[in-house]
């Protein structure tokens, strides 16, 4: 093939243009017509590096309601890793954002997250879209579309729990927003906090989450007499801890009074702690059971094993526990990237997903001349989250 040209394309098929050129052939043109949902003709094809998962990916549904733009670019970019040009990815995704009308995988600019704290406008934008995420994913639950394991992970420097940046209100504010929007559309949701674990002198908390019980209670949700959400607190929205004691179901009480079910919980970054009996896995499943078809929110989860005595988070086990934590799904992400796992400056960009049905898009940071601020550019996208080399790749080209 010499050259191709797009000369029609549209939500189902694109038209080409092309010069083909055999060997001892004259030159000859063609027009060609590709479904934006075919699969190679092998399905063996690996992305171009060794060892790396394969590229072949099912065609995306039908069924995601995406504006026009968005989902051209989307089988777009599902065509361009079956035939290994990831890095074309990102300049679709550009195109899409400069004459679509969603911004798809769009970020803000000048968002100057290595400016801790940040500013109010900036925190008020990743909470609203994490809350429209969960709502999404809520809908999207009760009609049987994805599962009721879910999870956010937030990961700008006031969210990310290993920097000295952290910080323990943001977090809360971002599971108020959340639990806000979903008692809005007059969902019944428990906000829960995982209780003490360990034996005996042992027992004690994450220190990410000591106090954060009590300083959730302590916020101001808006609920007092005369104020927005006057009355919410204690019939549309209740705290708990995790475990399956934590899940209410419908009944009467003793003195006749009605209790109503919980239609959704949210967990705030559940974990193990080192130690024996300090597992998180075990109590979490059991609520998760309890909890039957209802959506289970986790924010900035960490369900990985930690040291323990007698193999109790060891060998014993490991499989079963590494499939309940990849059985939650994400709804939203977002993750800065920077130049190693020990340095936290500059950011290189961050990797994004925007909502339950949505692409993973990889961003670059990058500055504009004479101080006029920072963008975010988008580089690399897919149906699946990227690997590491993948996103080095993509800031190189």
């Amino acid at each position: 093939v010499e050259s191709a040209k797009i000369v029609d394309i549209n939500t189902n098929f694109m038209e080409l243009d092309v010069s083909v050129h055999e060997r001892g052939k004259d030159l000859r043109k063609e027009r060609l017509t590709i479904d934006l949902d075919a699969m190679p003709i092998s399905k063996v094809r690996t992305s171009a590096r060794p060892g790396s998962k394969s590229n072949v990916q099912e065609p995306i549904p039908r069924d995601l309601d995406l504006h026009p733009v968005d989902e051209i670019v989307r089988r777009l970019c599902r065509l361009c890793w079956i035939v290994n040009k990831p890095e074309t990815t990102g300049k679709l995704v550009q195109l899409g954002i400069q004459i679509g009308e969603t911004g798809i995988g769009q970020i803000k600019d000048n968002l100057y997250l290595n400016q801790v704290p940040h500013n109010r406008y900036v925190r008020k934008y990743f909470y609203d879209m994490a809350a429209n995420a969960a709502l999404e994913a809520v809908i999207l639950c009760s009609d049987g579309r994805i599962s009721n394991r879910m999870k956010i992970t937030s990961m700008f420097p006031e969210m990310n729990p290993s920097m000295d940046s952290y910080r323990i209100g943001t977090i809360l504010e971002m599971t108020r927003s959340i639990a806000i929007r979903l008692v809005e559309q007059n969902l019944r949701v428990r906000v829960c906090v995982q209780g003490t674990m360990g034996v005996g002198i042992f027992t004690g908390l994450p220190k990410q989450l000591n106090g954060v019980s009590k300083l959730l209670q302590m916020m101001d949700w808006q609920s007092e007499e005369g104020e927005e959400n006057e009355g919410m607190v204690g019939t549309y929205l209740n705290f708990g801890g995790v475990g399956s004691e934590h899940v209410v179901n419908a009944h009467v009480r003793e003195d006749g009074t009605k209790v109503e079910q919980d239609d959704a919980f949210i967990i705030i970054a559940p974990q193990s702690m080192v130690g024996v009996d300090s597992s998180i896995i075990g109590p979490l499943k059991e609520m998760v059971q309890a909890a039957g078809d209802r959506p289970v929110i986790l924010i900035n989860p960490d369900l990985s094993d930690k040291v323990s005595a007698q193999g109790q988070q060891n060998v014993r086990g490991r499989q079963d526990r590494i499939d309940f934590a990849n059985s939650f799904k994400p709804i939203w992400h977002f993750q800065n990237i920077y130049v190693s796992g020990t340095s936290y400056f500059p950011i290189l960009g961050s990797i994004f997903k925007p909502s339950p049905l949505g692409m993973w898009i990889t961003h670059q940071r990058r500055d504009l001349v004479n101080n006029g601020g920072e963008v975010y550019v988008p580089v690399l996208a897919g149906e699946e989250m990227p690997e590491g080399e993948q996103i080095l790749d993509s800031f190189e080209s």
